[in-house]
């Protein structure tokens, strides 16, 4: 009742008369009710466009590596799998390709106005958050293996031009099994690896870097051990315009003063 009536003298207040002398009443409601707040959604947009500008930097370094066969005049096949291995170095398909998917569901997270505030924790929010991320990434990643923009279209793998070869690297191919440049395996290690290593840059990033905010001032250590700690998250940073050492959930000077200073913290600032 208390606050009816003081919104209620508000109005009155703001109440707006006009030329002939009587009460506007639209112009007093219009003053009197605060704007509502839109909820903020995905943003589609950004998160499409910072996919994008990754899959280029890639494709540019296949083009730089490959560019003999990427000018090749020769159709496109979506059936000449080798079978699991695909023929990449071990570190392209058990490192690489994970650090492809973290990264992308690093976009995800950072797009994501329910995500990108949420840190390491065994709650209903985290996890459903985490596992769009997961779904990001997968589609991301099956379109970058069989899709129209994806390394068998620009590299012709399995193209009449573009035979299989030995494990080695040698052509042609004269002891099996021979490869073809495209494998199940990245299919697989992208999303499942991506996934296991997001979720180890964010228990990395909660359980030590956090500990480090709340025990100096020193900026260059907090974001040196930042960076050092979430490699892939630096990156997906910079592809949303953000240092990479910046974190949506907190800013590391309110750490320290919660540690040193309760109850006098600094504003909330996100660095």
């Amino acid at each position: 009742m208390t606050r009816d009536r003081i919104d209620a003298r508000t109005a009155t207040s703001l109440r707006v008369v006009t030329s002939d002398g009587r009460d506007d009443e639209q112009s007093d409601a219009f003053i009197a009710s605060p704007p509502s707040r839109r909820e903020e959604h995905f943003h589609w947009g950004r998160a499409l466009f910072e996919s994008f500008t990754f899959l280029a930097i890639e494709q540019a370094y296949v083009v730089k590596d490959d560019y003999r066969w990427v000018v090749v005049e020769n159709g496109v096949p979506f059936n000449h799998y080798s079978g699991w291995d695909d023929g990449d170095p071990v570190l392209y398909s058990y490192v690489g390709h994970p650090v492809q998917g973290a990264l992308t569901e690093y976009i995800q997270i950072q797009n994501d106005p329910k995500g990108r505030d949420l840190e390491l924790s065994n709650t209903k929010a985290y996890w459903h958050s985490r596992l769009k991320a997961l779904a990001w990434n997968a589609v991301y990643s099956t379109q970058w293996n069989i899709g129209p923009l994806s390394e068998l279209t620009v590299e012709k793998y399995g193209t009449s031009a573009r035979q299989p070869w030995n494990k080695d690297g040698s052509w042609p191919c004269t002891h099996k099994p021979c490869v073809t440049g495209v494998g199940q395996v990245d299919l697989v290690t992208t999303p499942v690896g991506g996934f296991a290593w997001q979720l180890t840059e964010d228990f990395l990033d909660k359980e030590i870097a956090r500990r480090v905010e709340g025990a100096t001032q020193n900026h260059f250590l907090v974001d040196l051990t930042r960076c050092a700690l979430n490699p892939i998250r630096g990156g997906a940073n910079i592809l949303h315009g953000k240092s990479p050492w910046y974190r949506a959930s907190r800013d590391a000077r309110k750490i320290y003063f919660m540690h040193h200073f309760p109850g006098n913290t600094p504003g909330h600032g996100g660095e």
